[in-house]
């Protein structure tokens, strides 16, 4: 399994104007993951202090599933989405940085 961490800051500060955004968008979101080859999981966090962080955290079956669902622009259609109803932070604040890992059993 891999799991990517998408994180980036939003404009709002408020988790209560955020939450029904996000819910908002979602069933489009899922639409376009559930679609993708290899997908598992998706799940949103909202940062504990308040700033507008967010992280979008996906699973995959493998890493090249992950790979193709950025490299082949579904990736960019979720982003998409996700802008048109969250507007992030303005530059610099704002930035979108993907981390991807591979799970490792305990």
């Amino acid at each position: 399994m891999v799991i990517s961490i998408l994180t980036r800051t939003v404009r709002s500060k408020d988790r209560a104007q955020w939450q029904p955004q996000l819910a908002a968008v979602l069933p489009r979101i899922k639409a376009v993951l559930d679609d993708a080859p290899g997908f598992v999981s998706v799940e949103y966090l909202w940062g504990v202090h308040g700033e507008g962080e967010t992280a979008q955290i996906t699973t995959w079956q493998t890493l090249e599933d992950c790979q193709r669902y950025v490299r082949q622009g579904d990736a960019a259609t979720v982003a998409t989405l996700e802008e048109a109803a969250i507007p992030t932070a303005v530059h610099p604040d704002g930035r979108w940085v993907r981390q991807t890992y591979e799970v490792v059993e305990a």
